[in-house]
């Protein structure tokens, strides 16, 4: 992991961005303190997938629909409000 300061970010930005395309994880501080992280699209793409390779996760041991859980809501495009409301009406029922 490199560690970069915010100036040197600004001289060198393509440099530092060339090292992030290689792979590399750029962290970037202002004054010594950590401010950001720079990480390859690839890595951030998918954050689940990237605690579970650095250890920090374990994936799921079975889906959802195993454990019981009701589906998720219908209509995506319905609002918060109709979407309670459905909801409300099917317990009443």
């Amino acid at each position: 992991m490199t560690v970069v300061g915010v100036r040197e970010l600004k001289q060198n930005a393509s440099a530092v961005l060339a090292l992030v395309e290689a792979g590399e994880v750029v962290d970037v501080t202002v004054r010594g303190r950590l401010v950001g992280r720079l990480v390859p699209v690839s890595a951030s793409s998918d954050p689940l997938q990237r605690l579970i390779d650095e250890g920090l996760a374990t994936p799921p041991s079975r889906s959802l629909a195993d454990i019981g859980l009701p589906p998720g809501p219908v209509d995506p495009a319905a609002t918060l409000s109709e979407a309670l409301g459905r909801m409300r009406s099917d317990e009443r029922d």
